[in-house]
């Protein structure tokens, strides 16, 4: 059997006909796009197992990750998603009984996160067949490639934020930056 074309192939426009197009630039935002859409399925069918989606998972891990009480500012921060957003997703968790939300010790307005012990078991269930999985969908980059794609979707991920109006900074926005302004818009 013929191994399908990797990377996903990019059709090129007639020279000229469009002054900006860059064909490596545009056959790295698709192939990026078709990674995500081949990555993502993967990991949801598996966290679904665990009654779980991966904005769920990416909660409980960064709240395991803090090792203590977080504001739901912070998690959304991490997120990278609006605060509408995290109260669904804490929502989600606190019915599931994997987190909880505590009084802030210094400011009664304020309330924090924190993982249940049932929460952290539900992680320990799952991260090692996860890590595995990651393991086993990268093997095929060596170690090195695997630090230079970290620096590259890094070096990418900044140029994005920069490229966000300021009150998006730091949430995803639409995908589509703008011809006039060279800012992303959003949706």
């Amino acid at each position: 059997m013929a191994e399908s074309p990797a990377p996903f192939p990019v059709g090129q426009e007639p020279e000229g006909l469009f002054p900006a197009y860059d064909y490596l630039a545009t056959a790295c935002v698709i192939n990026l796009v078709r990674t995500h859409e081949l990555l993502r399925p993967v990991l949801e069918r598996e966290f679904r197992r665990f009654g779980l989606s991966g904005a769920l998972f990416n909660v409980l891990m960064i709240l395991r990750g803090a090792g203590e009480p977080l504001p739901p500012h912070a998690i959304g921060e991490r997120l990278m998603v609006a605060r509408s957003t995290v109260t669904d997703l804490l929502d989600a968790l606190e019915r599931r009984g994997f987190v909880r939300r505590v009084a802030h010790p210094r400011d009664r307005r304020m309330l924090l996160v924190e993982p249940t012990e049932q929460g952290l078991e539900r992680l320990a269930a799952l991260l090692p067949d996860q890590y595995r999985r990651e393991q086993v969908l990268l093997d095929c980059l060596s170690a090195a490639e695997k630090q230079t794609l970290i620096e590259l979707l890094g070096k990418i991920q900044r140029s994005l934020l920069s490229l966000a109006p300021p009150s998006r900074r730091g949430a995803p926005g639409a995908a589509a930056a703008s011809d006039a302004g060279g800012t992303i818009e959003e949706d």
